[in-house]
């Protein structure tokens, strides 16, 4: 049986197009796979970030680095910009007092009490001798933010002064002087905070949570917050919060301040609360009586 092989010219035509189809799926296998361009807007990086610092001159720098963002300087106290010449009373007594077991005749009942009769009575230095002239001369809005009570305002206050701390401006012009409750959650009691005098006072809330309530209270926003705070905990809450509304972040945890208990400090502790105990039993018997009864009435 003999092949046929088709010469005409349409013969032609045909294979010559099963060639070109042929050499296309060729070159198209051999060629380079090209992937389609997305068209997807890559995420903006928020800064968010903790570095720990020794000095406050260390501070400006940081503010500095932030270039055109407006940014929010927030300033811790105890340890931070104020520190306590001694034991009793100080930072360091506090945690003390806070680890001893209920019944434990060291502690102190109604400690806030205490605190602000410290607070009232003595005075304060400054974390480092140049401190105060470093934080003024930083020219970006400032909050001081503090744990404290606000019945511990008018010491605090005067302290700062005394201290060479120039007290920040109000965050929102003349919006200066508020105080209110803050609801922690729905089981927990609300607790008082103030903002006066560019210091706002918290009562040992989140500090990330209640400067994003302030703000949207002031109808206030910044790009950028750079916390300075002796507190790692504080450091970190505030990490956490501003992650949320996408405010970029730096903190500066401040160590400079030692935080380990010196040989001789539990017996200052205890020989200052005896202080004023004496002094409060000549004075004030029924205050000191209260005192000792836990009747802290808060």
């Amino acid at each position: 049986m003999q092949t046929m092989i088709d010469r005409s010219p349409s013969g032609s035509v045909v294979r010559l197009k099963i060639y070109v189809v042929s050499l296309a799926i060729f070159l198209s296998a051999c060629a380079p796979r090209l992937e389609r361009a997305s068209t997807e807007v890559p995420a903006v990086r928020i800064e968010s970030q903790i570095t720990v610092i020794n000095d406050l001159i260390e501070v400006a720098p940081v503010i500095t680095a932030g270039g055109q963002a407006r940014t929010l300087l927030v300033l811790d106290i105890d340890d931070t910009l104020l520190t306590s010449p001694q034991f009793y009373g100080s930072e360091r007594w506090y945690a003390w007092q806070s680890e001893l077991a209920d019944g434990d005749p060291r502690k102190v009942r109604c400690r806030f009490d205490v605190i602000a009769l410290n607070i009232e009575a003595g005075t304060l230095l400054p974390t480092q001798e140049d401190g105060p002239r470093h934080i003024n001369a930083i020219a970006v809005d400032k909050v001081i933010l503090t744990a404290r009570s606000p019945m511990f305002r008018g010491g605090t206050i005067r302290e700062l002064r005394r201290a060479g701390y120039v007290l920040p401006a109000p965050l929102a012009g003349g919006a200066d002087g508020i105080v209110y409750s803050w609801p922690k959650d729905g089981a927990a009691k609300p607790v008082t905070v103030s903002y006066d005098d560019g210091v706002f006072m918290i009562t040992g809330q989140d500090k990330g949570l209640l400067l994003l309530d302030l703000m949207a209270r002031l109808k206030i926003s910044y790009e950028r917050v750079v916390l300075v705070d002796d507190g790692k905990k504080n450091i970190e809450d505030m990490q956490a919060a501003l992650k949320v509304p996408g405010i970029a972040y730096h903190g500066l945890w401040f160590t400079r301040i030692d935080k380990k208990l010196a040989k001789g400090d539990i017996e200052a502790g205890i020989a200052g609360w005896q202080a004023w105990r004496r002094l409060l039993s000549a004075m004030s018997p029924a205050r000191l009586a209260d005192l000792d009864a836990g009747r802290c009435f808060y």
